[in-house]
């Protein structure tokens, strides 16, 4: 087996830049819009805005994210290591696979990470927050941590969903007002699918590496083809959703248009992999970028929405949470475009050898 091609330049080993490089930060954007989609979420149902308890979750949702970055990649290392094709969304961040730091640094990194998140989960103010922060975490540590190993037991893309687009946005909003509305968890339940649809793209993207370690993903259960129909079904019963839920009056017309918007990333990323698209370099990691870019897109779209739903009822959201949220949004747009434009200009990378089996015609194509 050819060993893996680098998916960008590597930062100088035992350095800052290596460091940051090990952390994934630019995976964070998701934690901070599921942090402003929960929280706009309550403000929507109930009016009042909190900026110290926002603050608190943001906080937490980071501390247990980083947590997860720096669990991953030192109980994966092995899989990372095997793996002859990842792209710039899978893969790990290849800091430890390239020796530029040690897996202690990671490791190490994963308990402070750990322990700054159990202090935040210590000032939260009621046993139902605490209880639910503390699982949290729990199923975060054990998505690749033995004994369990989620991610190695075909549970992986679940508990990924849950943990950051279910009980993430869930615990913003009781840390804002203490209840949950029917349109939180319409919205929290769109968002958990669409994550469980997006780890199997970027599990099926690491398949190969997965089975020479054992590592038994639902990707990899599943197959790229029933992967394939798995993803389109997941897709259009969503939007379906969306749309039987705005005739019968019980999604705001402007958070449905918000949802339906980003339908277009999901199209994308099924007629890429029904073309062939995990079997060549850039196009895989297109792929892995868009299906990673459709929650993001997805919380904050409907996150605008809501707050101009509020707006076209009269009752606008307070003005410190339209400030943070519009901010959040300008900074994830101006982030988005530039991966985007950054993507376009990487030279074409030749086509994976051994890649993952073709999917839906892919062996005409490739």
């Amino acid at each position: 087996m050819s060993p893996p091609e680098p998916t960008g330049a590597s930062a100088a080993p035992g350095t800052l830049a290596a460091f940051l490089q090990l952390a994934r930060v630019k995976f964070l954007f998701q934690s901070m819009m599921v942090t402003g989609f929960g929280v706009t979420l309550a403000v929507h149902a109930s009016g009042g805005f909190s900026l110290p308890w926002y603050l608190l979750t943001l906080g937490f949702a980071w501390s247990t994210h980083l947590m997860t970055h720096f669990c991953n990649e030192y109980f994966d290392l092995e899989a990372d290591r095997a793996n002859p094709s990842p792209t710039s969304w899978t893969g790990g961040s290849r800091t430890l696979v390239d020796g530029l730091l040690s897996p202690t640094v990671s490791l190490a990194s994963a308990f402070v990470t750990l322990f700054a998140g159990i202090a935040l989960t210590a000032a939260m103010p009621t046993p139902a927050t605490r209880l639910l922060a503390v699982a949290l975490m729990a199923l975060a540590w054990f998505y690749t941590a033995p004994p369990l190993r989620l991610n190695y037991h075909a549970l992986g893309e679940v508990t990924c969903a849950g943990v950051l687009y279910g009980m993430g946005p869930v615990l913003a909003a009781l840390l804002q007002s203490g209840s949950l509305s029917p349109l939180l968890l319409w919205c929290t339940a769109l968002v958990c699918v669409l994550q469980v649809l997006r780890c199997l793209i970027m599990n099926l993207a690491d398949i190969e590496g997965d089975r020479l370690v054992g590592k038994r993903t639902l990707a990899s259960a599943l197959g790229p083809r029933r992967l394939t129909r798995l993803y389109a079904t997941g897709q259009g019963v969503l939007y379906a959703g969306v749309l039987v839920l705005a005739a019968a009056g019980e999604l705001p017309l402007v958070v449905a248009v918000a949802q339906l918007a980003c339908a277009p990333a999901g199209l994308h990323v099924l007629h890429a992999l029904r073309t062939g698209a995990m079997a060549e370099r850039r196009r895989a990691d297109n792929v892995t970028f868009w299906a990673s870019m459709q929650l993001p897109l997805t919380t904050c779209g409907t996150m605008v929405a809501l707050l101009a739903d509020l707006s076209l009822r009269g009752s606008p959201a307070p003005a410190p949470w339209v400030t943070i949220a519009v901010g959040t949004t300008v900074v994830f747009a101006w982030w988005l475009t530039r991966t985007a434009l950054a993507a376009r200009r990487r030279p074409a990378a030749y086509a994976r050898p051994g890649g993952p089996a073709p999917v839906e015609g892919q062996a005409e194509r490739a």
